[in-house]
């Protein structure tokens, strides 16, 4: 990679003037016309010079001059080694460096292949979380949309991910859902899937309200909690019926979404184990308050919060030990990422401390990345209430909105393309935001297919595949030019930041810096398009190349992403 040729030259001149050399890095330049990289390690060196001592901490003026003496200095004997065109001083001391094209050609021929991590390891991806007897809505498809990206980043660097889902299939919010379904009644006939789906919604949301509003129904619902942990018989018909109901509805969904998990996880198979290993640890790390079990947070700058309630049944908090053990024992990862609302990093932060303690093993391993929830542009959508927008709906209104398009134009409706650009449409609408803020989802901006869309890198992608089949012939090999015309240069300068883009959001966890990066590439190529003749010119051959190597980002970029890229559109 010429960013790394650039680092380790960089290094090296340090080395040779004395300088320490660990934290050198470079960043991409928003102005072009300041390089391809840029680097503030001459102001960096200056304050460390000025904190040694070596000077007199002096006025900003005196500070830039001083910045700007290192950075010639390491000018000097950096010199221009022969993959550069120049590098110059700037500003109060950036350097900054600028590629030659021909260097920047025969990047683009890789360009699409991403350099894997020269340390690799096994990564647990724990993601979707929607509890058995719930419709799955548009706030869960933050954490499925999230969590597959990130699946197929660390895939894609050379890593060996393994995906997980843990879903509460016992517990108070199950117990309403069952107390919900005996008091709306078992539908007498056959029922679809969607309409499965929508009775256990409407008998949660009812179980919820009355659990709030009333407090006999209230000690009805405790009662049946009490009796689903106690795997009362009398319970067991309606509870295993009602399960699988939920199960196989959510089937299809992780299949529309491209998701296969390697396990799924459930509360029902590790409360029994989380309660034990929580006992066998009292009085170590947990300790008895109230008539509960607790871990004492305060103790660690954190919070108390229960593992073991009064009445002798596991928390959350409390199930999620047994989880840790069966996690690990199942896939023996080096890192478990939890992909779960933001609403959660208090829990998460006592939970991974306790399980720091009890298993040693897994001390710096666990890690909860945190994303904003999801709420309507109408008002705060809930479970609890029955307001929500489900994923079924939200699939279907998108496609048809797609349909719409494709009646406009002359190639008639494909089902397939309208498949795929409905998820496109979708996934992308979560992935170009960072994880972390809030998200207000507007229906009416999700379906949009121009501007900073899913569908509109799709059509960019669509459109390279058009130009190849007119053209008649395959590029085989990139064609040396020794005059680059403005929007070429733009689109190789943009495919020299693939991989790195690809690492940084591994790195940070925020695929929206792919999709970032998928839309200005794209907008790249749609001006190149319209600015450069390709088919017929004297640079045919250079540009059917460059275009095939356009396209191969989008698609890899659009599959790091969870969506397809389709030949047609």
């Amino acid at each position: 990679m010429l960013r790394q040729r650039i680092l380790e030259d960089l290094k090296n001149t340090a080395k040779d003037l004395g300088y320490p050399s660990n934290d050198i890095f470079l960043s991409i330049p928003q102005n072009s016309s300041f390089g391809n990289y840029t680097s503030n390690m001459a102001l960096q060196l200056a304050k460390l010079e000025s904190s040694k001592g070596k000077q007199s901490v002096p006025p900003s003026a005196k500070q830039n001059g001083s910045a700007i003496k290192v950075a010639n200095k390491i000018l000097e004997k950096f010199g221009k080694p022969d993959y550069l065109e120049k590098v110059e001083i700037a500003g109060s001391g950036f350097i900054n460096f600028f590629i030659k094209d021909s260097e920047l050609v025969k990047n683009a021929n890789n360009s699409d292949i991403l350099q894997k991590s020269t340390k690799t390891s096994k990564v647990l991806i724990e993601y979707g979380h929607v509890n058995p007897l719930k419709e799955v809505h548009i706030g869960h498809l933050r954490t499925f949309i999230l969590g597959e990206s990130l699946c197929r980043i660390y895939e894609s660097l050379g890593h060996t991910v393994f995906r997980a889902n843990y879903q509460g299939d016992i517990g108070l919010h199950i117990a309403k859902a069952i107390w919900g379904i005996k008091k709306l009644g078992l539908p007498s006939q056959e029922l679809c899937l969607k309409k499965k789906a929508d009775f256990l919604g409407r008998a949660y949301a009812k179980g919820n309200k009355s659990y709030e509003e009333d407090s006999v129904c209230k000690k009805e619902i405790d009662k049946i909690n009490i009796g689903l942990y106690q795997k009362q018989p009398e319970l067991q018909e309606i509870y295993q019926l009602a399960r699988s109901w939920s199960l196989e509805y959510f089937e299809p969904i992780y299949e529309l979404l491209g998701i296969k998990y390697d396990r799924c996880f459930f509360e029902s198979e590790v409360f029994e184990t989380g309660k034990q290993i929580v006992l066998q640890n009292l009085g170590k790390v947990f300790k008895e308050s109230d008539g509960a079990i607790i871990f004492p947070g305060e103790k660690h700058g954190l919070h108390n919060r229960v593992f073991i309630t009064s009445a002798g049944n596991p928390t959350y908090e409390g199930k999620e030990i047994g989880l840790a053990e069966i996690e690990y024992d199942a896939f023996d990862y080096d890192k478990s990422i939890h992909v779960v609302a933001s609403e959660q990093e208090g829990y998460f932060q006592v939970v991974i401390k306790a399980i720091e303690f009890i298993f040693p093993y897994l001390k710096q391993k666990k890690y909860h990345l945190s994303y904003g929830v999801v709420d309507l542009s109408e008002g705060k959508m809930s479970s609890r209430t029955g307001n929500v927008v489900t994923v079924d709906d939200l699939y279907h209104v998108v496609c048809e909105k797609v349909r719409e398009v494709m009646e406009k134009g002359s190639l008639g409706i494909d089902q397939e393309v309208v498949r795929v650009v409905a998820l496109g449409a979708i996934k992308f609408s979560y992935l170009k935001f960072s994880p972390r803020p809030n998200m207000v989802f507007d229906l009416a901006q999700s379906v949009s297919l121009d501007g900073d869309s899913g569908p509109y890198v799709q059509y960019a992608f669509a459109r390279i595949q058009s130009v190849l089949r007119n053209s008649k012939k395959q590029p085989e090999a990139m064609i040396e030019t020794t005059v680059l015309d403005k929007q070429e240069r733009t689109l190789l300068r943009q495919l020299l930041y693939f991989s790195e883009t690809v690492e940084e959001a591994l790195k940070l966890g925020h695929p929206n810096l792919i999709a970032s990066y998928l839309i200005e590439l794209s907008r790249s190529y749609n001006l190149f398009y319209q600015e450069c003749r390709i088919l017929e010119s004297q640079k045919q051959d250079f540009r059917l190349k460059l275009s095939l190597e356009v396209s191969k980002v989008l698609k890899k970029g659009l599959n790091l992403l969870g969506i397809e890229a389709p030949d047609r559109m």
